[in-house]
């Protein structure tokens, strides 16, 4: 049986539809949502990068207002010109360096952009700075000795008297340095803490997001364990850089926009929670999701329906089809909920009924016509042995010979009694020997010494079942062709025997000439037919018989026997005369 192939089956085109409809919905309905993310990830990202660059910029005007003044005490304070000249006088140096120190606190009474100020003498290594508001004394011992070790240590041609620059002044505490020359070996500096700067930051709605500092390594130098030890891309510090990054600590993710303070070495950040991002999202995104659940459910629903009232049934159909085809014709099909599909089983079971009775009729004739025909076949007698046969009886009766014409005449009603039994399907083996016995003793009555038979039969092969009329036509055959008026008399052998338990063997050998080549080759190449003029007809009558009684369990040899005459085998399925069917 040929199946059907898997891609030209309507299961697999409606299963392709259904994913074909469902897979560009759930992308689609999973690309809105994602698109729906990302576009406020970028308008919360760009409304905190706006607020970046706002503060930046406040801080940057701070500072550059702090390193201008920075400039103009260093060129305008007279006390800073008299320091270099009173480094002898230590009161009239006192008394400078207060005026600078007051001068210094003055400007900042009112200005908190930066935690102190101080100056240092290169040639004295003196520091003097105005008060450090600290919340401990190891805090300001900290500080102040940061100062020092920076300002003795510092070259000229630092960065630190070029921008503002972040250094450690305690564990995991920054803050901002701002050197001036004076020209005169002194330096005027500034000092802010990182952490005062963030104060402000906390009037930004970060919410439960940070802000922080970072180094140009990206590394956070203000809320410095809030990340871990990862390190930020400072690429996107720019101000025309409206991209964001992405970090991520404990399974929480932050959305990160940067700003690079001019004037400074460190750039100004901001950590957004991307779940806190995303909360107004909340219901918009479960509700695609319970969209995409419910539409997903009545796509499969509406599978699973068109299963029921279409794939089924068809289904259904087909196995019927199927069936039918292999001979199954009690087949039926059940009603459907279709009620097109009601009028296809229907159709289709009065269809069945109606087939397989007339396939029966077909069979039955076909049988009568086989039976008939089989009748007709054993009923073929040839006239010449009927007319030979009375001419002999006739020649008897002439010389008188009243013993052998008894012979012939009980022999001749043993034989055409048996010919004429058109009511039996099949005869015992022993029966059929008889016969055979008959036929060969009037045929030694025609010819006196010229013709011998021996008969070995089996005693388990007598019982044996076998069409009547089967060995005839080949003794018939042999005496006509074989017998030549030999020096030595016709032998016929006739032995019959079991093969195993299921078949029964009948050989047939006779001593005269054999089959000639021109008839031997299409009778073992299995191509032999009768011919019209009706020569071996008996031979063609038993492979018709053989063939309808028995189909393709059957076995008919001709050969020559060497050192003989013709050879005919016959194998068949053993069969008792009750086993046979009506044929």
């Amino acid at each position: 049986m040929n199946m059907l192939n898997i891609k030209d089956s309507l299961r697999f085109k409606l299963i392709i539809g259904f994913f074909t409809i469902a897979v560009p919905l759930v992308v689609l309905l999973l690309y809105n949502n994602y698109y729906a993310s990302n576009t406020i990830r970028e308008q919360v990202a760009d409304s905190n990068k706006n607020s970046m660059i706002l503060y930046s910029h406040q801080i940057e005007a701070a500072l550059n207002k702090e390193t201008n003044f920075l400039y103009n005490i260093a060129v305008e304070d007279p006390n800073i010109a008299a320091l270099s000249q009173l480094q002898n006088d230590p009161d009239e140096y006192y008394l400078a360096k207060a005026g600078i120190l007051n001068t210094l606190t003055r400007y900042h009474r009112f200005d908190n952009s930066v935690d102190l100020q101080f100056i240092y003498s290169v040639q004295k290594q003196d520091l003097f700075n105005t008060p450090i508001k600290t919340q401990s004394y190891a805090e300001l011992l900290s500080i102040k000795s940061t100062i020092e070790k920076l300002v003795k240590e510092v070259r000229p041609d630092s960065d630190f008297f070029r921008e503002w620059k972040a250094i450690e002044y305690s564990d995991h505490k920054y803050a901002l340095i701002r050197l001036v020359d004076t020209g005169d070996d002194f330096y005027l500096g500034a000092f802010v803490e990182m952490e005062n700067l963030m104060i402000p930051l906390d009037l930004i709605h970060l919410e439960d997001g940070f802000a922080s500092f970072v180094s140009d390594q990206g590394q956070l130098i203000t809320n410095t364990t809030a990340i871990g030890s990862q390190r930020l891309n400072t690429s996107f510090a720019s101000e025309s850089n409206e991209v964001y990054q992405v970090v991520k600590k404990n399974d929480r993710k932050y959305i990160v926009v940067m700003n690079q303070i001019q004037g400074t070495d460190v750039i100004l950040s901001a950590f957004v929670p991307e779940s806190q991002m995303l909360k107004n999202l909340y219901h918009f995104r479960r509700g695609i999701i319970i969209i995409s659940i419910v539409a997903l459910i009545i796509l499969i629903i509406y599978l699973v329906y068109l299963n029921d009232i279409i794939l089924k049934p068809m289904n259904n159909l087909v196995r019927g089809m199927r069936r039918i085809k292999h001979g199954d014709w009690d087949t039926r099909l059940y009603s459907s909920k279709a009620k097109e599909f009601s009028i296809i089983n229907e159709t289709f079971n009065s269809m069945a009924s109606e087939i397989h009775e007339l396939k029966i009729s077909v069979y039955e004739e076909q049988i009568r016509a086989h039976k008939a025909e089989l009748k007709h076949l054993q009923l073929q007698i040839n006239p010449h042995f009927l007319l030979n046969s009375i001419n002999i009886v006739y020649n008897l009766a002439e010389i008188k010979n009243y013993s052998v014409i008894q012979l012939m005449c009980m022999n001749l009603v043993k034989y055409f009694r048996f010919t004429t039994k058109t009511n039996q399907v099949a005869v015992t083996v022993a029966e059929e020997m008889e016969h055979m016995e008959s036929y060969i003793k009037i045929q030694q009555v025609r010819f006196p010494d010229r013709v011998t038979y021996h008969i070995q039969l089996a005693d388990e092969a007598a019982k044996a079942g076998i069409p009547p009329l089967l060995i005839q036509p080949f003794i018939e055959n042999a005496i006509k062709y074989g017998f030549d008026f030999m020096d030595h008399p016709f032998h016929i052998s006739i032995h019959i025997r079991l093969l195993g338990t299921d078949q029964l063997e009948i050989v047939i050998v006779d001593n005269g000439n054999g089959f000639p080549d021109e008839v031997l080759q299409p009778l073992q190449s299995g191509c032999f037919l009768d011919n019209q003029s009706g020569e071996h007809l008996g031979i063609s009558n038993v492979q018709y018989r053989l063939k309808h009684i028995f189909g393709q369990k059957t076995c008919l040899e001709f050969d020559n026997a060497p050192g003989a005459g013709a050879r005919v085998r016959i194998v068949l399925p053993f069969r008792t005369v009750e086993q046979f069917t009506s044929y």
